[in-house]
């Protein structure tokens, strides 16, 4: 009999484990899959803001700055990019992500930032920007 409770101890030692560690994994997993889908949509956003843009929408003086890009992905997170001019042709191209709770609390975040170099609007009026050599960082 006592035998018999020792093993049924043992047993329900193991299981709340398992299910402790199950738990601390589901979490840390979900975070990971946050921060993916974050830069996922930091990346989209960076993507269509590349394609060109508007010339009134380009700043015109150092440390202006202008949205470009509201982007939304599956999961649900949400994307932007933005331009900012730092001095003749160069601007950096920001891209923030960040990937929500169904409550609209912050489960992970990205930014990404790319050096740019602007030439004149086409003949539609559209800036295509090109990218500085070595222009690509992530950011903390």
């Amino acid at each position: 009999m006592l035998l018999a409770i020792a093993i049924l101890a043992a047993l329900g030692t193991m299981t709340l484990t398992a299910l402790a560690l199950a738990r601390t994994e589901r979490v840390a997993g979900l975070s990971a899959v946050s921060q993916v889908q974050a830069r996922a949509a930091a990346e989209s956003a960076l993507a269509e803001a590349m394609q060109g843009w508007d010339a009134f929408l380009t700043p015109g003086l150092p440390g202006a700055e202008a949205t470009l890009a509201n982007v939304s992905v599956p999961g649900p997170a949400l994307g932007q990019a933005s331009i900012r001019a730092l001095g003749g042709p160069v601007y950096v191209l920001r891209a923030a992500g960040t990937r929500l709770s169904f409550a609209g609390d912050t489960l992970g975040s990205a930014r990404l930032e790319l050096l740019v170099l602007l030439d004149g609007a086409d003949s539609l009026g559209k800036v295509r920007p090109r990218a500085y050599p070595r222009g690509w960082r992530v950011l903390p």
